[in-house]
Parts: C-alpha cells; sequence; structure tokens
C-alpha cells in the first residue's frame, strides 16, 4: 500500500509543484495521473522515488516512512 499525506514540494525559486497532495493505493491497484503540463504528476512520481526530496508531508510504503531511509 502506498499513502501520501498532506505531501509538499517547493523548488528554491518560491514554486510550489505540489500542494498538500493526499492519496491512498491499496495494494493490487492501478491509478494514472493525468493533468496538464506543470500539474506535478512528474514531480509526485520523482518524489515517491526518493529522486527528489519533498519539502514537507509523507511517503509510505508498506507503512514505512521512505522520506527517513537512506538512498540506496
Amino acid at each position: 500500500m502506498v499513502e501520501i499525506k498532506d505531501l509538499v514540494k517547493r523548488y528554491p525559486s518560491g514554486q510550489e509543484a505540489l500542494k498538500s497532495v493526499s492519496l491512498t493505493l491499496e495494494e493490487n491497484t492501478v491509478m494514472a495521473l493525468i493533468g496538464p503540463s506543470g500539474a506535478g504528476k512528474s514531480t509526485l512520481i520523482r518524489c515517491i522515488n526518493r529522486l527528489v526530496e519533498p519539502t514537507s508531508g509523507t511517503i509510505l510504503i508498506n507503512g514505512t516512512n521512505v522520506c527517513e531511509l537512506g538512498k540506496k
């Protein structure tokens, strides 16, 4: 299960790419992210994959906070 709670990503320029995003994906669920260019789709995936650090919020995968894990 993936749980995202109040995820925010703000770049040093002040641009807010994600604003309080929350969602829950149950096991064996398929989801599609759709939206216009600049809506934050890629940023959300990059935060989940730890390629980008969120400014605030929580990303839990099977109950483990991925923001607290090492990057290996």
